[in-house]
């Protein structure tokens, strides 16, 4: 089968990208030619990349072999040809282009990006033939597809980002998103919960919503000892990092907490971005080896939002005992390691500054703040690939998201490597932490009651999980490992996808 996937960003770091990546990788040794419509900048890392080209409005460049292994298929990546401006629902940096988020878009650069996608897809779609045409998210990829090749000819695969970060702030694009769904073979999401959600916008699409699990790729999510996740974590961190640079980072972070300068700490915090992993980390993490203390984890974006201000906080009620790693990068990175500051030297004024400029308010309790520093060790951004030696280190992974996801990628991958996970109770995540308790016959371990005073309820998930006896934990994480590698994997995913295409005929 010709399948096209039209996915706008890179094929690496997490989400919709992660997912791009691995059915693009379980189509190709299935025997299906994927062609891969991303504004991937390094196609050549990827070894289910067997060639790559650009696409403009009117052909297909000449195409450059990568050298890769061959399977029993064949995928080709394609670059479309849109100009300087690369939209997204962040507005996270991406190498060679001008970034700009969905919302703040101007109508003509809004058009410009429409029109040069729409262009490249009907010429890669002519190129390569397409028996099945799979677009990320109802805004942008539904909209192009439909604008490309015409209704019922394409399926939507629904992530939530285009929900909470542009359907649902602009009137634009819940238009855009309604004349896509509406002509979708198929719409398809990880969870129950996505698709209602997006049901109670447009509810014509309740009858053709089918629910794909992401999977997980067992060959890369292994269970270790923790000294050996531990040691590869830090030649990685070694390997990417760029030596010095979160050094002068953490020196600026201190000197904008004694001016109380909120605008110099939300800068610092891209620039935390750009130096990639941190490497003098990697000698903290090599210590850890043989160190008894219990290690929780986050990994993920660094924003209110996703709950980071609340997992500092449970930390700090886990008391000295407990340590912490987190990786990610975003918008709260500096204010973070401000935070971990200020908590280390008991500076009550810098923190009530904190609270009142940025951070939300954090409830100290009775807990020792001294030692937050040796606690808490931030590791940067980490790719994909370096993301089982981080949840294979620690003894819990926390997600504290606070509004609604799509799904638990991070706790799935993390059951693989025999990382308990910990996440509330809402949205996507609910049918992940059940179905992962129903696996072990544990009904409510692995989450918590979302609201109000979160933070606690984190640290007495945490505490919970880790007075299990090493016995019962040893069978806690064998169970999750067999049934997240047996019945989640990217092989499943990819069926339940050419399923759902076929029965939205």
């Amino acid at each position: 089968m010709r399948v096209v996937l039209w996915h706008a960003w890179s094929l690496e770091g997490s989400g919709s990208n992660v997912f791009a990546a691995a059915l693009a990788t379980a189509l190709r040794e299935a025997g299906h030619s994927v062609l891969i419509l991303s504004q991937d900048p390094h196609p050549v890392r990827h070894d289910f990349v067997d060639a790559w080209g650009i696409v403009d409005g009117d052909s297909v460049s000449h195409t450059h072999a990568t050298g890769t292994e061959p399977a029993a298929g064949r995928a080709v990546l394609l670059r479309p040809d849109i100009g300087s401006i690369l939209p997204s629902f962040l507005g996270e940096p991406f190498d060679g282009y001008r970034v700009k988020r969905f919302v703040d878009l101007s109508q003509a650069e809004l058009n410009t990006y429409l029109d040069r996608n729409i262009r490249a897809l009907r010429a890669a779609v002519a190129w390569h033939g397409c028996d099945m045409l799979l677009a990320a998210h109802a805004v942008p990829g539904g909209l192009i597809a439909r604008q490309a090749v015409g209704r019922g000819l394409y399926g939507v695969v629904i992530h939530g980002s285009d929900l909470e970060h542009a359907v649902l702030p602009q009137s634009r694009y819940r238009e855009a998103a309604r004349e896509a769904l509406e002509g979708a073979r198929a719409v398809i999401g990880p969870s129950a919960d996505v698709l209602s959600r997006l049901a109670r916008i447009f509810p014509t699409i309740a009858e053709r919503s089918r629910v794909v699990r992401p999977g997980v790729d067992g060959r890369m999510f292994r269970a270790e000892p923790r000294h050996v996740a531990l040691a590869r974590l830090a030649a990685m961190l070694e390997r990417d990092g760029i030596p010095g640079n979160p050094v002068a980072l953490d020196r600026a972070v201190e000197y904008a907490l004694r001016r109380r300068d909120a605008r110099a700490l939300e800068e610092l915090s891209f620039r935390y971005d750009d130096a990639g992993h941190d490497p003098r980390s990697a000698s903290r993490l090599r210590s850890l080896a043989s160190a008894e203390r219990p290690l929780i984890g986050y990994l993920g974006r660094l924003a209110p939002q996703k709950g980071t201000n609340q997992l500092i906080e449970a930390i700090l009620h886990l008391g000295p005992e407990v340590g912490a790693l987190i990786a990610g990068f975003g918008p709260s990175r500096a204010w973070l390691s401000a935070l971990v500051r200020v908590l280390d030297e008991g500076n009550e004024s810098a923190l009530r500054w904190l609270e009142q400029a940025d951070i939300s308010r954090v409830d100290l309790g009775r807990a020792p703040a001294i030692g937050m520093s040796d606690r808490v060790i931030f590791t940067g951004r980490l790719e994909h690939r370096d993301v089982p030696a981080l949840v294979g280190a620690v003894d819990v992974l926390v997600i504290p998201s606070l509004p609604p996801e799509s799904f638990g990628m991070v706790a799935v991958e993390a059951a693989a490597v025999g990382a308990l996970p910990l996440m509330p109770r809402h949205s996507g995540l609910t049918e992940t932490a059940e179905a992962l308790e129903t696996a072990v016959g544990r009904p409510g371990l692995f989450s918590y009651r979302h609201g109000p005073r979160s933070a606690r309820r984190i640290a007495a998930g945490v505490r919970r999980l880790l007075a299990l006896p090493p016995e019962e934990r040893s069978d806690l994480r064998t169970g999750l490992r067999a049934f997240v590698t047996g019945e989640w994997t990217w092989k499943h995913t990819a069926d339940g996808v050419l399923r759902s295409m076929h029965h939205g005929r």
